[in-house]
């Protein structure tokens, strides 16, 4: 415990980036496999190809391998990020193809005739994804959302491969100087479970409240 009250600050400053590495490569994600769903659904056949190819490629390389070339790879090309950065990106990539996926399942949710009745009223394809597939679609899939950021939450500790100083890291720095394996990393799982149910129970939340409006 002494350990960790000595060591307060450092964990703290961590768990902030940690927290803003969640917040970034969610949203990031959220933009990103949104736009890859509705070009799998598309009309146009190169967008679902690339759509396709998009999801096949980033779901099946390993996101640590995905970090390692990201970071030490690209500069071999001339081109190069801060690490923070890096992560978010990586983050971002891999992510999206899973929400994307998750997505299109909640895409084929939206009845044919509904589609047609909007297509009738003189929306475009824009406007019939915006007011009228994508809320359906999202308000369908709150739960399988929720395990794939579940998932991202974890996943965040892998930006300690390439030294990110988020909140692993920071713990194995920790555990490493005071050899305090079990206390240090120990703490950190609880911290992750906690940031773990608090998401859990917003995401409860937000579920119970869209089947009210729905």
């Amino acid at each position: 415990m002494t350990v960790l009250l000595d060591h307060a600050p450092e964990f703290g400053t961590a768990f902030g980036w940690t927290l803003l590495l969640i917040v970034l490569a969610w949203t990031g994600a959220v933009a990103v496999g949104t736009a890859v769903a509705a070009m799998q659904l598309s009309a146009v056949r190169p967008a679902r190809v690339f759509a396709g190819a998009y999801i096949g490629v980033f779901r099946n390389v390993p996101l640590p391998m995905q970090m390692v070339l990201f970071v030490f790879g690209l500069p071999v090309l001339g081109v190069s990020y801060p690490l923070f950065t890096s992560a978010v990106v990586v983050l971002v990539v891999y992510t999206s193809a899973f929400v994307a996926e998750t997505l299109r399942s909640g895409l084929n949710t939206v009845a044919r005739g509904e589609a047609e009745a909007a297509r009738a009223l003189g929306f475009g394809p824009f406007g019939l994804l915006r007011f009228v597939a994508l809320p359906q679609a999202f308000a369908a899939v709150v739960q399988p959302l929720d395990g794939v950021l579940i998932t991202m939450v974890k996943n965040t500790s892998v930006a300690a491969v390439i030294g990110v100083a988020e909140f692993t890291f920071t713990a194995n720095k920790v555990a490493v100087e005071e050899s305090e394996t079990f206390v240090v990393f120990g703490a950190a799982v609880v911290a992750y479970v906690l940031l773990g149910l608090l998401l859990g129970a917003g995401i409860n939340a937000l579920e119970k409240k869209v089947a009210f409006q729905r």
